[in-house]
């Protein structure tokens, strides 16, 4: 590794659609509590749109009313729980990424509006939680992004200053929550935004693909 000089010391990731696939599991889950309360299937591509904000704001979302019945909640978690490992899959260069992140010895944790419990029943099922510091849901952090206190609770997780971290996230939300919390903020195209609105957020980074990552963390001596 001599020669080469870190930009970033800390990396801290949102999951959907930054880390892993699991728009297949959540559009079932939603579309079995929306059978169970007779009303028909949305697409996929609707309940992406969807996606993003947490489960309540989903459920909101998918069922058009911000006072979701707790049976619709609980439909939704039992049939998740059942499909969200199976069908989950790790997006394209993640893996051979953050094992190379791994190696510099980049400390990094995920910040998620995911419950806390299955997005580490995922990661860990993915064999990716291993290079995770933390995995924190708003449930833990007691705040949601782009609440600087979720990003600034998981940030403690690895010891890091925000000026010498860096979010990696999908969404405008997600350059929100770092402006909010002094990090900088990387998005890469892989999730449920447009390249138009990722642009639009105005993230410090864009990534055309996971493994551009590398070329911003890593700072190669002169």
């Amino acid at each position: 590794m001599a020669g080469i000089a870190l930009r970033y010391r800390a990396v801290l990731f949102d999951l959907d659609g930054t880390l892993v696939d699991s728009y297949s599991a959540l559009a079932e889950a939603v579309n079995h509590a929306r059978r169970t309360h007779g009303l028909c299937d949305l697409s996929a591509g609707r309940i992406k749109e969807f996606i993003g904000d947490g489960i309540e704001r989903l459920l909101q979302r998918a069922f058009e009313r911000t006072d979701v019945p707790r049976s619709v909640h609980d439909a939704f978690v039992a049939r998740y729980d059942e499909v969200c490992c199976a069908e989950s899959k790790v997006l394209a260069d993640v893996e051979t990424t953050l094992d190379r992140l791994s190696k510099l010895r980049v400390k990094m944790a995920v910040c998620t509006n995911k419950t806390t419990f299955f997005s580490k029943k995922i990661l860990d099922f993915l064999g990716l939680s291993r290079h995770f510091a933390a995995i924190v849901g708003p449930d833990v952090a007691g705040a949601r992004k782009p609440d600087a206190k979720h990003l600034l609770f998981t940030l403690d997780s690895v010891r890091c200053d925000p000026e010498h971290a860096l979010f990696v996230g999908d969404m405008p939300v997600d350059v929100r929550a770092a402006r909010n919390s002094g990090l900088d903020a990387a998005v890469v195209p892989t999730g449920s935004s447009s390249r138009e609105e990722l642009v639009a957020a105005k993230p410090d980074h864009f990534l055309e693909r996971f493994s551009d990552l590398m070329k911003i963390v890593r700072r190669e001596a002169a």
